[in-house]
């Protein structure tokens, strides 16, 4: 006889190991497990060969692990801002140790991963489902595929009541008390910057549009401004960490407000006006106290384009947009290492556009809330975000 098999019908070719006849389909001897017919191109092996002689496939030893995998390894990491997604292919031993590397963790508590694969032919039952634990591992004769293995948000989102609840309660014990509330939810929850119509929306949603006043909300505004609970933008507002603290302990209170004396609520009001008023302060009608000009820096340099036009190429609405904007163009445009408050101020001065009065605090809530820039001590720089929000607005540019 030929090593080959037998035309079908026929007898079939004896194992070369152990002499059993050999099956009509398959791969290994059932007796044995020697394999006798290559995975890849279906040809018969030579008894001893490490491998196929017509296409190179290493023969499997009676374990099925390879003598000498050639199986591609590949690892794709897709990453946003709420979960984290693995996805991995491995050869047979890479792909094995893995899924046991995997199945010990899961099995002390560390992950909880869900690996999935297509079939189950080589993996005997203590592989199939690991008890005890979230972790299941399913096999594949070719790879061992890990999908969607995700990272738990770690900024959990708190549940704030409604204002219609708030209001009902009767929570807030004045109406600059309520302003800072209404502060606090139309800047989602301190998140954002917010607009007058925003609060006077807020009114309504409380119920208590019949409480709303336009002259009133002016001179609340500008008390709460004084006290140092919110910020004047240029055409918004944005809530400071004293107005979050504040709104964040009235949302709390167990009971009503509604029965404070009037003099408690002055003295309320007064919190944050004593420490503005420690130290009295003229304010500059043109520019913040602190900051000064540069008159040294050409903001129209040849071969680059000048401030005024790169700012007008973008339709800009926020302070936060624009502190993004100059601090991009002063770093990468004018190739400036170190970025202050006074180049901020400059950039504004030299487009002539309204200044917030505390342009330094401005700048950090535009760190602390969107992540564009970083601000350490007084140096000012641009992040991957800030650099990916740029990107986007040119995209914009460009449709």
């Amino acid at each position: 006889m030929n090593d080959s098999l037998k035309n079908q019908g026929e007898d079939l070719e004896l194992c070369k190991t152990c002499s059993t006849p050999l099956p009509k389909s398959g791969y290994f001897c059932g007796k044995c497990l020697t394999q006798f017919k290559c995975k890849t191109c279906e040809s018969l092996l030579e008894k001893d060969y490490a491998g196929c002689v017509m296409c190179g496939t290493s023969r499997l030893s009676n374990n099925s692990m390879p003598i000498n995998s050639k199986g591609s390894n590949s690892f794709r990491l897709h990453e946003t801002k709420e979960a984290r997604t693995i996805e991995a292919s491995f050869s047979d031993i890479v792909g094995k140790d893995i899924a046991s590397i995997l199945r010990d963790a899961a099995i002390n508590g560390r992950v909880n991963p869900i690996l999935t694969t297509s079939n189950t032919n080589n993996l005997g039952a203590s592989d199939l489902i690991i008890e005890d634990t979230e972790a299941q591992v399913v096999n594949n004769s070719r790879n061992e595929n890990i999908n969607s293995i995700q990272k738990p948000s770690e900024n959990k989102e708190i549940n704030y009541p409604t204002l219609r609840a708030i209001g009902m309660k009767k929570l807030a014990g004045s109406e600059p008390e309520w302003l800072i509330v209404y502060a606090f939810y139309s800047s989602n929850f301190g998140k954002d910057s917010f607009t007058r119509q925003q609060i006077v929306e807020k009114y309504e949603e409380s119920g208590r549009k019949s409480e709303y006043d336009s002259s009133t909300l002016s001179k609340n505004l500008t008390r709460t401004v004084q006290s140092g609970y919110l910020n004047p933008l240029t055409d918004e507002f944005s809530i400071l960490d004293l107005g979050i603290k504040k709104a964040i302990e009235i949302i709390n209170r167990t009971t009503s407000a509604a029965s404070r004396s009037k003099s408690n609520n002055k003295k309320i009001l007064q919190e944050g006006i004593k420490e503005a008023q420690k130290t009295p302060s003229k304010k500059s009608p043109t520019k913040p106290k602190g900051l000064k000009k540069l008159n040294n820096i050409n903001f129209e340099p040849d071969g680059k384009e000048s401030l005024t036009n790169f700012y007008e190429k973008y339709q800009l609405k926020t302070d936060q947009e624009r502190n993004l904007l100059f601090v991009y163009y002063l770093n990468q445009v004018l190739e400036i290492t170190e970025v202050t408050f006074d180049h901020i101020y400059t950039c504004y001065d030299i487009l002539d556009l309204k200044v917030s009065e505390n342009l330094p605090q401005t700048v950090r809530n535009t760190s602390s809330r969107t992540g564009w820039i970083e601000v350490k001590t007084s140096t000012i720089s641009i992040t991957i975000r800030g650099s990916n929000q740029i990107k986007e607005w040119n995209k914009r540019l460009n449709k």
